[in-house]
């Protein structure tokens, strides 16, 4: 793979893991870790990405909680690999999203909504509530849609064929899901 593609695909997991609050660092190492076919050193790391020492342990250290990373010692050194693939990556994220982000604030304006006096506050909480809970549902969904593309071996060759059948499965399991959500 050329330099120039994997920088590109590199830029575009640092703007991801700012949008989805890991930082720009966290998502460039990550993206460094799944081109390497072998485990790595943290100053192979700091050479393929640019960063400074410190900045890569912090990434590291953040990769770690995830897990989507595998770290070993090898001698005196840690030798540090990917753990996931992009799209198991991604389903971690959007699973960590929703613990963190998402359930807390349904939570947070579930519990004050009693405090609420002014009748047209209350209604704008509750809708906001509504909203946040779509949103759980629509991320849920999603993380188990990218569980059950994980599943299937091979390699995704009919993308529209494909999400026909995921699309049947979930039609089918709706209920389940808003259920269990």
């Amino acid at each position: 793979m050329s330099e120039v593609v994997m920088q590109e695909v590199l830029d575009s997991l640092a703007k991801i893991g700012k949008q989805w609050d890991l930082g720009e660092s966290v998502g460039r190492v990550w993206g460094f870790l799944l081109f390497k076919s072998c485990p790595v050193t943290q100053r192979e790391i700091e050479e393929g990405t640019g960063y400074s020492r410190g900045l890569v342990s912090r990434s590291l250290k953040r990769l770690e909680l995830g897990p989507m990373i595998e770290v070993k010692r090898d001698g005196r050194e840690m030798r540090y690999s990917a753990n996931t693939s992009l799209a198991d990556g991604f389903g971690e994220l959007m699973k960590h999203f929703l613990t963190d982000k998402i359930k807390p604030m349904i939570e947070l304006l579930s519990d004050n909504l009693d405090t609420i006096g002014d009748e047209k506050v209350r209604q704008t909480f509750l809708a906001l509530i509504n909203e946040y809970k779509k949103l759980n549902l629509a991320v849920l969904l999603f993380s188990k849609l990218i569980d059950d593309i994980n599943m299937r071996t091979g390699v995704v060759d009919d993308v529209e064929e494909l999400a026909t059948r995921i699309s049947i499965k979930i039609e089918g399991n709706m209920e389940a899901v808003i259920r269990n959500g």
